[in-house]
């Protein structure tokens, strides 16, 4: 008498593969979904953290980080917004880079954030006069007159809100 082996059969088998497909069609666009919620979280606390960190630097110097030496007779720079939040700086906003008596305050940031939608992290500085137009060609939107920061990304979150007005 012959031994009968058990086993699956290519039927099986492939209703098996049929339905692990169907059910990962069905997870894949909750599971893109939620990449693009949680990037969106991960930019409104970087938005949060630098909105903070630019009312501990005006605190400290009477104007927002982004005019050469704190002169606000010169036209703010993406470089000295840099240096200034991520260096050390004495009373008028001069930087360097190791803390000393005179140069006692900061670095307010060890590193300037992404924006993690678009994944830049540049300033564009506005004057007073300019909108705060998204273009995406940097990570944020700064008018250091006003200190008011915004994310440059065009379009509307998964909520339907404009990403602009976090």
């Amino acid at each position: 008498m012959k031994k009968r082996l058990r086993g699956f059969s290519l039927v099986e088998i492939l209703i098996v593969v049929m339905i692990i497909g169907i059910l990962a069609a069905i997870a894949l666009p909750k599971l893109s979904s939620a990449s693009q919620v949680a990037r969106e979280n991960a930019l409104k606390d970087n938005l949060r953290l630098l909105r903070t960190q630019l009312g501990v630097y005006k605190s400290q110097h009477s104007v927002f980080p982004g005019y050469p030496a704190g002169d606000t007779a010169q036209n703010p720079t993406a470089a000295a917004t840099y240096d200034q939040l991520l260096q050390c700086t004495d009373g008028t906003g001069n930087t360097t880079p190791a803390n000393t008596p005179v140069y006692r305050w900061g670095p307010y940031l060890d590193m300037m954030p992404r924006n993690s939608v678009n994944g830049s992290s540049d300033v564009k500085i506005l004057s007073d006069s300019d909108a705060f137009t998204p273009d995406g060609s940097t990570g944020w939107l700064y008018q250091p007159s006003t200190g008011t920061l915004k994310a440059n990304v065009a379009g509307t979150d998964t909520s339907g809100r404009p990403i602009i007005d976090y």
